[in-house]
């Protein structure tokens, strides 16, 4: 039973994990750092419209409040993943795992540790160009490091005029808006992991950044280059114009397609191809 200073727990409209049931091929899509699964969404849909079951996970202190990052732990998104990774594994043959941004550094650490038949990228921060290591330090002095204007951000207007167009509900990006520095530190925790995870994956990668990213620098393309020794084919897609959300911003179409090609590469056993 909750006490009068216990807050009620309280989920965003919006937030809510998603679920298609489709093929034999299961697709995972992963969210990023204060965002929720409505990130993916859309990507989601395009890959069950193309035949495959599909689970977006919500992961901890995401979509609810904010303060629930200051105590945030990168084991526990880790293991939200792991519990779509099983819930797709009872009606799936093959996983293939999808993550946005932070969701990418989660998908790469299951896949160097659980057999997946695939991974797709999307601005994936395997470093970025500001110090992340002082969120270590600030967690402890200032828990908010930054917040953005929901109101002006363009990418929150072109998300309610593509929900009109799609007849959904406008709600708008479901996102914090904020940055808190406990949030930023298990991010940069799970960084160093899976720069280690690198060598140890060996399923078909498909890397999507773009060249206008300015949050995400597209030299990330090198470093998984010279980290994923072991994987058959990295397949790479420059986008131009989209900044960091690539999943729901200008060229999120050109995402979609790529992903969704990707997966049916996988699917039919087909040769995929080398960076473009």
């Amino acid at each position: 039973m909750f006490s009068r200073l216990t807050p009620i727990p309280h989920l965003q409209a919006g937030a809510e994990p998603f679920y298609f049931r489709g093929g034999r091929i299961g697709a995972l899509c992963v969210h990023g750092l204060t965002a929720s699964p409505q990130e993916v969404y859309w990507l989601g849909k395009s890959l069950a419209d193309r035949g495959f079951t599909v689970f977006g996970p919500r992961l901890d202190a995401h979509g609810t409040n904010f303060e629930e990052l200051h105590s945030a732990h990168w084991q526990r998104w880790y293991y939200d993943v792991l519990d779509g990774y099983a819930l797709l594994q009872q009606s799936c043959d093959r996983i293939v795992m999808l993550g946005m941004s932070m969701g990418g550094l989660l998908a790469l650490h299951l896949a160097a540790e659980k057999p997946v038949a695939g991974v797709v990228l999307m601005a994936t921060p395997l470093y970025l160009n500001s110090p992340l290591w002082l969120a270590h330090i600030l967690r402890h002095i200032r828990p908010l490091v930054s917040q953005y204007e929901r109101k002006t951000d363009p990418l929150n207007q072109r998300i309610m005029e593509m929900q009109r167009e799609r007849g959904e509900p406008v709600t708008g990006r479901i996102a914090y808006y904020r940055h808190s520095a406990g949030g930023l530190a298990e991010m940069h925790k799970l960084q160093g992991i899976v720069a280690n995870d690198l060598a140890k994956i060996s399923a078909p990668v498909l890397a999507i950044y773009s060249e206008s990213d300015t949050t995400v620098p597209i030299g990330n393309i090198d470093r998984l280059k010279n980290g994923l020794i072991s994987v058959p084919r990295l397949a790479v897609l420059r986008l131009q114009k989209s900044g960091h959300i690539i999943t729901c911003d200008l060229e999120c179409d050109s995402v979609f397609d790529a992903a969704g090609k990707f997966v049916k590469d996988i699917e039919q056993g087909w040769d995929l191809p080398d960076e473009h």
